[in-house]
């Protein structure tokens, strides 16, 4: 009874994503089989950015000879103004990317899109127009580091934790830059995948025995109009404690008598 059971979700599981003439199937962003005047919300995406629209070319059933048959191309029918396509190469997946421009405007978008068998060719419905939905937000972008306050021996590494999340439909490159030590500056170029996230770390050293606010910010490459900012705070002063616990980030370079001194540190460290 259960191996029944499971074969029949299989079969309904198959049924329900089986094309047919006049229809098509979703594979990027979101997989889904749609029908002509289909609309698809692909949620959001921020200005200037480039997100992706994969179907399959291939039709199960009808067609010609009643064995289906496949697509030849997929296509922007449609877009608003100042908004461009790629063209998709003949194949399995049907491919085309989609680039907003850097001055878009926030709000709600309505992309057409069509599938084609170029002459009818195949009979298997030979233009298949459907919708797009994709909203334009310039907050499509978080930043986070941890720990939020750190206090380390002055001359000491301070290693934070960035973590960039990405909630766009859309992969993107972000600038991350940290900002509030005179002379130290940090900038490094992440990418971060759509609706996904990536981490790194930002390393900083203080020579002196002060309180410190950081910015670290992420912006990104396709418009500026998408960065978001967090705030942490260093501590930096010299106690014994302290150059303990901070040489767990990594030893510096001294001179003989301080280098030997400090790998004891960081032998005790290691204890801690």
């Amino acid at each position: 009874m259960k191996k029944l059971a499971l074969l029949l979700i299989l079969l309904a599981v198959q049924a329900a994503f089986s094309v047919s003439p006049g229809h098509v199937k979703l594979l990027e962003p979101d997989e889904a089989v749609v029908a002509a005047t289909d609309v698809v919300d692909i949620g959001l995406i921020g200005p200037g950015q480039t997100f992706s629209i994969m179907v399959s070319s291939k039709v199960d059933t009808g067609g010609k000879y009643g064995q289906g048959g496949n697509w030849d191309n997929l296509r922007a029918e449609s877009l608003p103004e100042g908004w461009s396509a790629s063209y998709s190469e003949l194949g399995p997946q049907l491919k085309i990317h989609i680039k907003a421009p850097a001055d878009a405007k926030e709000g709600k978008y309505r992309l057409a899109l069509s599938v084609n068998d170029e002459g009818n060719r195949e009979m298997i419905g030979e233009k298949v127009t459907f919708y797009v939905d994709v909203t334009i937000s310039n907050n499509v972008v978080a930043v986070s580091a941890y720990p939020r306050e750190l206090t380390v021996s002055a001359g000491s590494p301070a290693r934070y934790t960035v973590t960039v999340v990405n909630p766009s439909t859309a992969s993107d490159l972000f600038v991350v830059e940290g900002k509030g030590i005179a002379g130290w500056s940090f900038k490094k170029d992440v990418f971060v995948p759509g609706r996904s996230s990536s981490t790194l770390y930002y390393e900083i050293v203080n020579k002196d025995e002060e309180v410190i606010p950081i910015t670290i910010k992420a912006t990104s490459k396709s418009s500026d109009r998408i960065t978001a900012e967090q705030g942490i705070l260093l501590r930096t002063k010299s106690d014994p404690y302290n150059d303990i616990a901070s040489v767990r980030n990594g030893l510096l370079l001294y001179p003989p008598f301080e280098s030997l001194l400090y790998s004891f540190f960081y032998i005790a460290a290691a204890f801690m």
